[in-house]
């Protein structure tokens, strides 16, 4: 979800202000992707490498992750959305982390929607958490044992989209993405809308999936 602080920049505005904007636009667009067909969608809140921006940006990218919480609660609840909170969580205080577990906790059993937030995710920092767990748990490590650690388990994104115009990815998913299909917009993330989202689901039905085999 790129472009939140430049769209800020362009109005004369603080970049908090262009998160906060950023943070309403999530649920809006999560639902545009379950109206079209998507049953698991994953935004990429804060990477690991975002930590080290001003401490008092990160404090409120935090409190806007628990407001977005106690906010939607209620829809996570009555759409039977399962959710999660992925990502090395250890800089949040106790109280953020009491309302990210419930949070999970209550809705857990939930397996019609699926929604993600990345909070201090970094594509390496999740291959090695797997890595680590999987060495305690098994005397070798295969692909499919360390993919069942990771922070995905072996539930990989069919497609990655970045708001915001430039084309990485930013160590985001590194492993689970070796074969999902990429696209970039130019728009910054709070100004993405839902014909945005049908652009996208368009393109991606139209495209053909080898995953390196001969069809």
């Amino acid at each position: 979800m790129d472009g939140n602080g430049r769209w800020a920049k362009s109005l004369g505005h603080s970049r908090q202000h262009g998160h906060q904007v950023g943070a309403s636009r999530v649920y809006e667009i999560f639902e545009a992707c379950t109206e079209l067909g998507c049953r698991t969608a994953t935004f990429f809140a804060m990477s690991s490498e975002n930590i080290n921006r001003n401490k008092k940006e990160i404090s409120f990218i935090s409190q806007l992750l628990v407001s977005s919480i106690n906010q939607h609660f209620p829809d996570l609840i009555n759409n039977k959305i399962k959710f999660r909170v992925i990502g090395d969580l250890s800089s949040l205080s106790n109280k953020i982390l009491e309302i990210i577990e419930y949070a999970e906790n209550e809705t857990k059993n939930f397996s019609d929607y699926e929604l993600n937030i990345a909070y201090n995710y970094g594509g390496h920092w999740d291959i090695v958490n797997a890595a680590k767990i999987a060495l305690l748990n098994h005397k070798e490590i295969n692909i499919e044992t360390l993919s069942k650690y990771l922070s995905t388990s072996d539930n990989y994104p069919d497609l990655i989209v970045r708001t915001g115009g430039y084309k990485r990815l930013s160590n985001f998913m590194l492993w689970q993405a070796a074969y999902s299909e990429l696209q970039f917009l130019d728009v910054l993330w709070p100004d993405i809308c839902k014909s945005n989202i049908k652009y996208i689901f368009d393109n991606y039905q139209n495209t053909q999936r080898k995953f390196g085999l001969v069809k």
